[in-house]
């Protein structure tokens, strides 16, 4: 007895080099394409020489194998930066990394942690804590030098993460352009300075070694932000400046001077 079965017969595998023919061939086509789309005209013309001449642009040999000089169409890869940069920009990641870190684990400083921009300076590494205008102020109250809340708890968040780094700091305090009145006696030097002392003390009572802090610098309006809007709530900031530490001189310290001849010699006063 034999039995027939409808249907069709068994073809074979040959359908499968041919479907993996085309799809190899669209993705050729959608690779020039792409190329296309992604090239200016100097740049195709130079592409259509070399397929002609075999000859790669401003190159001396053909494609017999000499050495050729590198397409413009091909970019360069850049020198690397100098040991000092490469560790700058480390710095700066890692700190933006640790900031966001802090902003993750702490939900009540997560729009602070947004007006938080770091940046890498030739005088080291800078954090700027920078306000803005929502009917009053995220991180200061106009002609306030209290820090608000978030401000306090942000950088007793970020003291920690100072206090393991190796770098000295020095705290800057800025302005807007928005003059005192005169009859007040008082400037955006001293307003700015007073802000920067304040952050110094809630630093200091977070864990920072005082040594460390260098410098407690008032900016006034000198430095801008928005320089063509002096009076934005984004010059209202407070810098957090992460400089190298200065090397430690190995020479003594010179030996005082004796006083000139006929004069007598300086005794110190208290205060």
């Amino acid at each position: 007895m034999v039995k027939k079965v409808a249907g069709h017969g068994h073809h074979g595998g040959a359908w499968k080099i041919a479907y993996a023919d085309f799809v190899t061939a669209m993705m050729a086509l959608f690779m020039v394409l792409w190329l296309l789309a992604s090239t200016d005209q100097q740049s195709r013309e130079e592409i259509s020489r070399y397929f002609r001449t075999g000859i790669m642009p401003e190159g001396e040999l053909a494609m017999n194998g000499g050495a050729q000089s590198v397409p413009s169409i091909i970019e360069k890869a850049p020198a690397p930066p100098p040991p000092n940069q490469a560790s700058l920009d480390e710095q700066v990641r890692s700190l933006r990394d640790a900031i966001q870190h802090v902003a993750e684990n702490h939900i009540q400083l997560a729009d602070l942690a947004s007006r938080v921009r770091v940046v890498a300076t030739e005088e080291g590494a800078l954090i700027e804590i920078v306000d803005e205008d929502r009917g009053r102020g995220l991180i200061f109250d106009l002609s306030s030098a209290e820090l608000k809340p978030p401000l306090v708890l942000f950088l007793g968040s970020l003291a920690p993460i100072l206090a393991a780094r190796p770098e000295v700091i020095e705290l800057q305090g800025h302005t807007d352009a928005r003059p005192f009145a005169a009859k007040t006696g008082r400037t955006n030097w001293e307003l700015s300075f007073e802000r920067a002392a304040a952050a110094r003390k809630v630093l200091e009572a977070s864990g920072i070694d005082p040594r460390r802090i260098v410098g407690v610098v008032g900016r006034g309006a000198a430095t801008l932000l928005e320089p063509d809007d002096p009076l934005s709530a984004r010059n209202r900031r407070l810098s957090i400046l992460l400089r190298a530490r200065p090397p430690v001189a190995g020479t003594q310290p010179a030996a005082p001077r004796a006083p000139a001849e006929g004069t007598r010699p300086v005794v110190p006063r208290g205060d």
